[in-house]
This record gives structure tokens, C-alpha cells and sequence, in this order.
């Protein structure tokens, strides 16, 4: 495993923090004004948390599953290191139980790929149009052995799980005993009413059913490094042992300050991305950019028409200081498409797709003459 095509880029930046870069690469939405939270004192600092979170904490989650309609009590809630620590977490113990086969919806972010080989799964990919459109996933001999894994909304497309899908997979996880992980990150960005912004309120059966969420995405919160996993009890008092050895518990002062912004929520957050996917769609159709028309997430897939956007990423570093991200950050690699996110200053999103188009347009012009 290396570096990411995204991850070496920003490695670049960091060896060159007095040039004016411009990121517009990560999808983690940004307060438009930093939301109040109260500084916890020493008596938090100065303690561990319980290995499975703190009741502050689990209490405000329990209360936004409710508000989705989720139905589960703090014993079916495991506070982790983000949505990636609750995935590798997840990922160990079904290896441990037997389960060889992870089934991804397409394409998958790079590192979750290699996150899932590291924990000795066999990996499959296919888009999500065949999987979950197509329903692919009723042919592929799915069993014990077998993890679908679905990201909904889904990065990058913006896909996201209707209603009757997820009934659809429920009723086949239940009768068929794979293990379902629904990775949850952006499910406060849903922008079409058809699309389901909480399928877990659908889950009958909590066995070998997992949701991850975190509050990077969420809540526009990345440094705080929290998540959380929802599951059957059982299973997050086993999943709470092992994170116990591993890592003991995550920050008190971390789990503080999210309980803080779970109670606060996150509407600036929603409505600085509405505002940012309307100003990129207007955008895509100004300049001829093909987008697909994601029915959720903090971002959109966008094919500026170029022969290769890995060309298109090195010309806007070097001629511009301005990073995106490719969809060679994604497996199966992709050329044509690059990730636009929407919940950053509209401002800077405007003037930097506008470098944007304007570098494409000249690249499509060279490959044209040559």
C-alpha cells in the first residue's frame, strides 16, 4: 500500500507551505462560523473515557437514531475513531468469524479498498448503476462468507438506496446470512426526495447488520476523529472488547465536544452544501461539464471532458496551486471524472471551478490540434 494519488498531492503541498495553494479536494463541509461549544476542563482531560463511549455522548446519539427513526438503545452504539477505525473494527472481527468476501458498490474510495484487503478480504467491485440498480447483487452467491458493503449516499456518485432497495436487502441479508455494512457518513445531505436518508430505521433484524457514521462528514468535523458503529448489542459488546485492547477508548474531550455538536446539529453545514451543489450544477451546464445527478453527499462527480483528469490535476498544481481530487483516488481508477466539493466557501468554490473549466478548455483544445 502507498500513498493515494490525493495523498501525494497533499504531500506536495506540505513540502511547500509558503506557496498559495488552493485545496479544492476534501469533501468534509465547512461552517460557514465556527459553532460555540463549551471547553471541557481538566475533570474530562484527566480521565479515560469508557471503552465503548461516554454516556454524554452515547445519549445524544441514541437521540438522533430516534430522530431517523431508528429505534436502538446506547447498547447498540459503539463510539470509534471515525467511520474508518468503526470499518476496520468491523472488518477484523469478520475475518476472525470467517467471513473472506468483501462486496463493494462502485467506484470505492482507494483507501477503503486497501482497508479491507488489510483485513483479509477478497475484494469486489462493481458500479453502483449494476449492483444496486441492476441488482446484481442477487446473482453473486452471497452467504456467510460474504460483507456487502454500501456507502449511501455514495462517494463519489452521490447514489443513494430507496426505499424499496433497502427492504430488498434486508430481507435477502436475513435469508441469506451475509453481513450488511452501510456506511452512513453523508446521511445528512440527501437531496432527492425518492432517496432514503436513513434505511437503518428499516433494520428488523440488528444480526450481522452494521451502520457507520461519523461526525467529519456530518458534522464538518474531521479533527475530532469520532464515529460511531450501530449494531445488534451483542455485537458492540464484542466489538467494545476489542476496541478496549487496541486503543482503550477514544479522546474524552473529543466524545465532549461531539455530544456537544450532536445536540447543536448541523444545519449551516446542510445548507451551505445545497447552496454549493446548486452553484456547481449551474457551473457544470455553463461550461458543458458532464455531472451525474447525485441524489445526495457533500459533493458531485464531474466529467470536465478532458482526455485524462490526472493531466488536468498536475496542470492546475503547477500552473495554478489549485489540488482536486481525480478519480484515480478511487478503485477502479477512473480518468474522466474528478470529485467537486460543495460545502466549502462559495466564493472559493466559484473562482476555483473557473480555473477549472478554463484549464480544461485549453487541454481539450491541445489534444484536439495534436
Amino acid at each position: 500500500m502507498s500513498l493515494t494519488p490525493l495523498g501525494r498531492r497533499l504531500a506536495e503541498v506540505a513540502r511547500s507551505p509558503r506557496e498559495p495553494w488552493r485545496i479544492l479536494a476534501e469533501n468534509v463541509p465547512v461552517w460557514p462560523a465556527a459553532p460555540e461549544l463549551r471547553s471541557p476542563g481538566w475533570e474530562v482531560d484527566g480521565q479515560y473515557a469508557a471503552s465503548q463511549g461516554t454516556d454524554e455522548l452515547l445519549e445524544a446519539l441514541r437521540l438522533r437514531e430516534r430522530g431517523q427513526g431508528v429505534a436502538v438503545g446506547a447498547d447498540s452504539l459503539l463510539v470509534t475513531n471515525g467511520a474508518f477505525d468503526g470499518l476496520g473494527l468491523v472488518a477484523r472481527r469478520l475475518t476472525g468469524s470467517g467471513v473472506r468476501r468483501a462486496v463493494c458498490s462502485g467506484p470505492v474510495l482507494l483507501s477503503v479498498a486497501d482497508l479491507l484487503r488489510a483485513a483479509g478480504l477478497e475484494l469486489l467491485v462493481l458500479d453502483w448503476p449494476t449492483l444496486i440498480g441492476e441488482r446484481s447483487w442477487t446473482t453473486l452467491g452471497l452467504g456467510p462468507s460474504d460483507v456487502l458493503y454500501l456507502n449511501t449516499p455514495h462517494n463519489p456518485t452521490g447514489a443513494c438506496l430507496d426505499e424499496e432497495e433497502a427492504r430488498s436487502l434486508f430481507a435477502a441479508q436475513r435469508r441469506l446470512g451475509f453481513t450488511l455494512v452501510l456506511d452512513l457518513v453523508y446521511d445528512s445531505f440527501v437531496h432527492d426526495s425518492a432517496a432514503l436518508a436513513a434505511p437503518l430505521a428499516l433494520v428488523e433484524d440488528w444480526r450481522s447488520v452494521y451502520g457507520l457514521n461519523s461526525f467529519s462528514k456530518n458534522y464538518g468535523a474531521p479533527g475530532l476523529r469520532v464515529g460511531w458503529i450501530t449494531t445488534h448489542p451483542d455485537e458492540v459488546a464484542l466489538l467494545t472488547g476489542r476496541m478496549e485492547w487496541e486503543r482503550i477508548a477514544v479522546s474524552t474531550r473529543a466524545q465532549n465536544q461531539a455530544a456537544q455538536l450532536c445536540a447543536l446539529g448541523n444545519g449551516p453545514l446542510a445548507e451551505r452544501v445545497r447552496a454549493g451543489r446548486a452553484l456547481v450544477l449551474d457551473w457544470a451546464r455553463a461550461n458543458g461539464v458532464g455531472v451525474l445527478a447525485a441524489q445526495g453527499g457533500t459533493h458531485v462527480w464531474a466529467d470536465p471532458q478532458v482526455p485524462d483528469t490526472e493531466v488536468l490535476a498536475d496542470v492546475l498544481m503547477a500552473e495554478h496551486r489549485l489540488v482536486i481530487t481525480t478519480g484515480a483516488n478511487y478503485h477502479p481508477a477512473d480518468a474522466r471524472h474528478i470529485r467537486v466539493p460543495t460545502g466549502v466557501d462559495p466564493a472559493f468554490l466559484a473562482a476555483s471551478l473557473e480555473t477549472v473549466s478554463a484549464t480544461g478548455a485549453r487541454l481539450r483544445t491541445a489534444a484536439a490540434v495534436r
